[in-house]
């Protein structure tokens, strides 16, 4: 939810396809609870000879904002003026915010709240202060203290910490490595396979040759990394002392 009246020119917006027509589709822009329209010519970066080919009504897409209708309050849009990394970028962004909102309301109702009132009296100011709900739950977990000085309702400050705190040490990180292991001898596969056998607590698996992953779970990620880690340099070392050759990456959240 925002405070915004109305998105501004070249922002990204999630919109959802509510009615397709010949020569446009018209769109709920979510952020904004506002209309929007996606003309035939700003579907696809190719020719449209149906928009039905890239549209489907109750669809989530991402928007960039050409204009905005004032008149109407009828923002225009364009699909395809944005690259496929802004789109992914922009609906992961969303997807974190609306878990966010969720854990805003679940705040709310620890209060005797709606959503609604817990926006009015702290969301839009959080969202204001720090850039959205997201952001603002990240500086909680990170920096509690700094939080704490802030200056909003105390109630709503209170409950938001605990609410926080309360995440974290039921929050249970999960981890991979990917791992690249190759031996050139002739029982290779026997070698890679007692190799591996070594490694105790955490989950390998086969991919395609020469990868492999190796997963995990704990509720200190630092800690978890560290141990998985250690754990994939005895790999790598075990794949050396046999004369095989091998390599690691930690696949960072």
């Amino acid at each position: 939810m925002t405070n915004g009246d109305l998105p501004k020119r070249h922002d990204l917006v999630i919109c959802r396809v509510t009615k397709i027509d010949p020569h446009s589709a018209s769109v709920e822009v979510i952020e904004y609870k506002k209309v929007g329209l996606i003309h035939a010519s700003e579907v696809a970066k190719r020719w449209v000879r149906d928009i039905r080919e890239f549209l489907k009504e109750g669809q989530y897409i991402v928007c960039k904002v050409m204009d905005v209708d004032r008149r109407t309050n009828t923002v225009i849009l364009s699909a395809k003026r944005l690259s496929r990394e802004e789109s992914d970028r922009k609906l992961n962004e969303f997807k974190r915010e609306r878990k966010s909102e969720k854990m805003l309301e679940q705040i709310a109702k620890t209060l005797g709240k709606t959503l609604e009132q817990a926006y009015n009296e702290v969301g839009f100011t959080l969202q204001n202060e720090f850039g959205s709900l997201t952001k603002t739950f990240e500086m909680v977990e990170k920096n509690p203290e700094l939080f704490k000085k802030r200056e909003l309702p105390e109630k709503w400050k209170a409950e938001i910490m605990a609410f926080v705190e309360k995440s974290l040490s039921e929050k249970v990180h999960d981890l991979k490595i990917n791992l690249r292991l190759i031996s050139y001898k002739e029982d290779g596969v026997e070698i890679i396979k007692k190799v591996l056998s070594g490694v105790k607590g955490y989950e390998v698996k086969y991919i395609s040759a020469p990868n492999y992953t190796m997963s995990g779970t704990g509720k200190n990620y630092k800690e978890l990394k560290a141990k998985m880690t250690v754990e994939a340099e005895n790999v790598i070392k075990e794949m050396s002392k046999n004369g095989g050759e091998a390599s690691f990456q930690v696949m960072e959240k």
